[in-house]
This record gives structure tokens, sequence and C-alpha cells, in this order.
């Protein structure tokens, strides 16, 4: 029942601070800035943030895959980091097979995480 009356509190603010046309209500996209119709191109979630912080759907799902685009930039650049410490651990005169060990299991790991976007899990130290 709360959230019901803060959804209409929500919209019945952007109403009368935005105006209406026709009968329909207009809200401001706060990343756009285009008085665009409240209930067609706003979700609820958008709505109940009120006038100046509302971003339209287009907006947030813009939003969302440029935050997508960046966290797969940022795990692409970790994985070439961990392949060329891999490389530098190899191309020693006297290779450590423990620090090999270690490179090729983060290599693993950091692949693992990007294809299927699960981290992976750290078991303690055992009995």
């Amino acid at each position: 029942k709360a959230s019901a009356a803060k959804a209409a509190a929500a919209t019945t603010a952007t109403s009368l601070s935005s105006g209406s046309e026709g009968g329909k209500t207009k809200t401001i996209c706060a990343s756009c800035k285009q008085s665009l119709p409240s209930l067609s191109s706003f979700n609820k979630n958008q709505l109940s943030k009120g006038e100046g912080k509302a971003r339209c759907r287009s907006c947030v799902e813009k939003s969302i895959a440029d935050e997508a685009k960046a966290s797969s930039n940022s795990k692409q650049e970790q994985i070439n980091d961990a392949k060329e410490r891999l490389r530098v651990a190899k191309g020693r005169e006297k290779p450590d097979p423990k620090e090999i060990l270690a490179a090729e299991s983060q290599i693993a790991a950091l692949e693992a995480e990007h294809v299927t976007g699960l981290k992976p899990v750290k078991l303690g130290r055992g009995r």
C-alpha cells in the first residue's frame, strides 16, 4: 500500500510540475532533457524518483549497454595483463614453476569469469 501511494504521489507531482497535454502527463528525462509521456516512456521505478532524477527507458537501456561494454573492456585488459605477467615469468632465465602456475591459474579464472559472468569461488585453507 505504501509503495502504491508513493507511486501515485510521484505521478501527481510530475503531472503538476511538468503539466499535461490532452490528459497525458509528461515528465522531463534527467539524461536527455526531453519532455516525454510518463506512462509510455518511463517505468514505475524511474517515475518514483521524481522530477529531475527520472530517466526515460531509452536512456536507461543506453546506460546499461555502456556499463556492460566498459566492464567487458576492463575484463579484457585484466586478461591481457595476466597473459603479459605469464610471458614475463616464462621468459626468465630460471622460470619459477610456482609463479608460472599462479599466473596460469589467474588467467584461467579471469577467462572463465569473462565467459560465464561468474566469479571464482575461493575456498578456505582446509583442515
